[in-house]
């Protein structure tokens, strides 16, 4: 059965499940990978989806089959998965089985090198002609498969970091079916938090919701169940639970902005490192946090990949983050974790002056950004054309030029990014102004203008 090229994306491998993704498939990928990162040893583990268990055995047979050596850590999050891997310099590299947020019929991989190293987009195309070609053979001897389970070092080595005492708030937490709910209790355990949980059982079907918390239609019975108990904070976590959603006590989407500006400066304030590592979409608070505190920002293209490769090249990173909600630490060997996540905004919360609700209100007070704002594109050609325009026209006017991902154009009151997705059809607008008559202004002028 022939492979579809199609299911290797930008940093890793997705399709649905069983048209895209087989067993078959999954197994090739297996020797694929054993072949071509040349190591004698590779962590495998799955996420909840119901397709993960036989996609799991056949990764494992096709690594094996190359004289490769198998860690099976099972069913773990994402984030354990990484840890795991970078963790222990005997393992040479992994492979884990997960689709993440998406769907409950899409599946995938995701690869690390030793030490927890993201493969870049030139890697993922040279392992994808590997693949393909089938430029591997069956080895003489195959590899031996050894099962751990790593959870309780994951859980200790989180809460080795709860370094202040967190006020005691009502907070609902929301896994989705997915993997988060292996761990939240253990970790949060005897902090003073109240916990209301919902949906904690593992469950591939994700009967209750998909687990993507940025769609709003996922975050309905969160909210409910917020305003019900009258709780102070909501987390939403997604499928593989290396992302994090907070909800305030109204059950409103507290910008990732915000979280990642009070987490930031939190980090720089309590470390010998200052160095912060943001996106190009994210709001001006960020810096404005981080640099008040003394740290510096470095910015990156979007995803999760590049601020990681970032932060494992330059050691005086602190902290990384994105706002899709991954939040990016070097203690867990640059691992996006929604919990730690979770656990380490709430310390930072704990110890500011003002409640979250007064820091929610003064970030909406201060800061008018645009969530983020796709545009159909019939024709990606021609978006290169028209970021060409839109570049000609504001440096025109004296705007700062930005390359690093798409066209940022930056004033001094208000700026705005325009990138093409990797994934789809269309190109991303992000948008923020000092004030709310300059970015409806702001806003309207620059949809007109991609409209057109």
């Amino acid at each position: 059965m022939e492979i579809n090229p199609k299911i290797f994306k930008a940093y890793d491998i997705r399709g649905v499940y069983p048209e895209e993704i087989t067993e078959d498939a999954a197994y090739k990928i297996g020797q694929a990978f054993a072949s071509y990162a040349k190591v004698k040893s590779i962590v495998v583990g799955r996420d909840t989806r119901l397709s993960s268990p036989s996609l799991m055995d056949a990764v494992i047979k096709g690594i094996t089959s190359q004289g490769v050596d198998v860690e099976d850590i099972g069913l773990c999050s994402t984030s354990c998965f990484y840890f795991t891997v970078g963790d222990n310099q005997e393992f040479d590299s992994g492979i884990m089985v997960t689709a993440s947020h998406a769907p409950k019929l899409i599946n995938g991989f995701k690869m690390v090198f030793r030490g927890n190293l993201s493969l870049t987009k030139e890697q993922i195309l040279e392992f994808k002609d590997i693949v393909l070609k089938e430029d591997f053979q069956e080895r003489e001897h195959e590899g031996q498969v050894i099962k751990k389970d790593p959870t309780e070092k994951y859980v200790q080595t989180i809460r080795r970091f709860i370094k202040d005492k967190i006020l005691p708030l009502k907070v609902v937490m929301d896994p989705g079916n997915g993997t988060a709910g292996l761990y939240i209790e253990k970790v949060f355990a005897g902090i003073g938090l109240q916990i209301i949980p919902i949906f904690f059982e593992p469950d591939g079907n994700f009967p209750n919701h998909e687990t993507n918390p940025k769609l709003p239609e996922n975050r309905t019975k969160i909210i409910e169940k917020i305003i019900k108990e009258k709780a102070d904070l909501g987390f939403m976590f997604d499928g593989d639970a290396d992302r994090m959603y907070v909800l305030d006590r109204s059950g409103e989407v507290v910008d990732p902005s915000l979280i990642l500006a009070i987490i930031g400066e939190y980090m720089v304030k309590n470390s010998t490192k200052k160095k912060v590592v943001i996106e190009v979409r994210t709001s001006k608070i960020v810096r404005d946090w981080v640099e008040k505190a003394g740290g510096k920002i470095i910015v990156s293209s979007c995803w999760t990949i590049p601020i990681k490769l970032e932060m494992k090249a330059d050691s005086e990173i602190v902290f990384g983050g994105e706002t899709s909600g991954h939040y990016i630490f070097p203690e867990l060997h640059e691992t996006d974790d929604g919990i730690f996540g979770a656990l380490t905004f709430l310390q930072a919360i704990s110890v500011k002056e003002k409640t979250i609700d007064e820091i929610i209100q003064k970030f909406k007070e201060e800061y008018f950004v645009l969530e983020e704002r796709n545009f159909e594109m019939p024709d990606m050609d021609e978006a290169d054309k028209i970021l060409e325009k839109l570049k000609n026209k504001y440096s025109s006017e004296g705007a700062q030029i930005l390359g690093i991902d798409g066209l940022s154009v930056v004033f001094p009151d208000w700026w705005f990014n325009i990138r093409k997705s990797q994934a789809e059809p269309v190109i991303r607008l992000n948008l923020e102004a000092n004030s709310k008559e300059l970015f409806e202004e702001k806003k309207a002028e620059v949809i007109a203008s991609l409209e057109k």
